[in-house]
């Protein structure tokens, strides 16, 4: 650019209301989507005790991957959207829970007292998962305001 000519807008490749608005409703809908997929593992996990699709099956475990990568793209979208520090905080607790809640099942042989707390483990995921989508609406809402968003 030359002096002359006066210093252009920055490019835009999009509005950022609307990426604003847009981010926040896709934490939103990921924390309720946490929610809905920790019900379903909780039925899995119902049909793996009981037995019911078969001895050895892991369907629980495969399905806990299968949406796994919710919890860390959670954690980006509560940064990208702007909310409060404390509330990144909480939303990056859930994904260390969750990690945890991988892990503690290998450590049944070594260490069966520790692994135990998988079920404890799982009702703070399911509990924090819960005040983090329950919260969505209102941090989505006071988010909006703050930054001048719809």
């Amino acid at each position: 650019m030359t002096e002359g000519r006066g210093s252009p807008e920055p490019y835009r490749v999009i509005n950022s209301a609307w990426l604003s608005t847009t981010v926040r409703l896709a934490y939103r809908a990921g924390t309720w989507a946490l929610v809905g997929c920790l019900v379903v593992q909780l039925f899995l996990v119902g049909l793996d005790v009981f037995e019911v699709v078969g001895r050895d099956s892991t369907i629980h475990r495969q399905f806990a991957y299968l949406y796994g990568w919710l919890t860390p793209a959670l954690v980006v979208l509560a940064v990208v959207a702007g909310l409060p520090r404390w509330r990144v905080g909480q939303v990056a607790l859930l994904l260390v829970l969750f990690a945890a809640q991988t892990y503690l099942p290998t450590l049944a042989e070594q260490a069966p007292l520790v692994a135990a707390f998988h079920a404890v483990n799982a009702l703070a995921v399911f509990w924090l998962a819960l005040h983090l989508a329950r919260s969505a609406g209102a941090d989505t809402r006071a988010t909006s305001l703050v930054s001048g968003g719809p």
